[in-house]
């Protein structure tokens, strides 16, 4: 699944919670890669600070909560961010061998 973040900032997708509602009912579907689409990769005459990294500050603020919130565990594998695009973040989802969930219905995030 991928998920494009385009217009949005890291306060309505990473600190509002949204990002936990996204990967949980990501992978209470049964999809088995979430991939957030933040943009601005290292090619877009950005300051050197983010040179070496492939994103932003949106994708920094991603990764982080990825690696680093355990509330994330029950849902993805450790150890499986992938970051090789710029401008993306991918995770592998646990397998979820009965879904409960046709969809997402956290889409857009609202601001609070």
């Amino acid at each position: 699944m991928e998920v494009d973040l385009h217009g949005f900032h890291p306060s309505q997708i990473v600190r509002s919670g949204w990002l936990h509602k996204l990967v949980q009912q990501t992978g209470e579907m049964g999809e088995t890669r979430l991939t957030l689409i933040h943009g601005h990769g290292r090619n877009r005459g950005i300051s050197p600070g983010f040179v070496n990294t492939n994103t932003g500050y949106f994708g920094l603020c991603i990764r982080r909560a990825l690696r680093h919130d355990e509330e994330f565990r029950q849902w993805i594998v450790r150890s499986t961010l992938d970051c090789k695009l710029m401008g993306c973040t991918s995770v592998r989802l646990k397998p979820n061998p009965s879904p409960t969930r046709a969809e997402v219905d956290c889409w857009p995030p609202v601001d609070d």
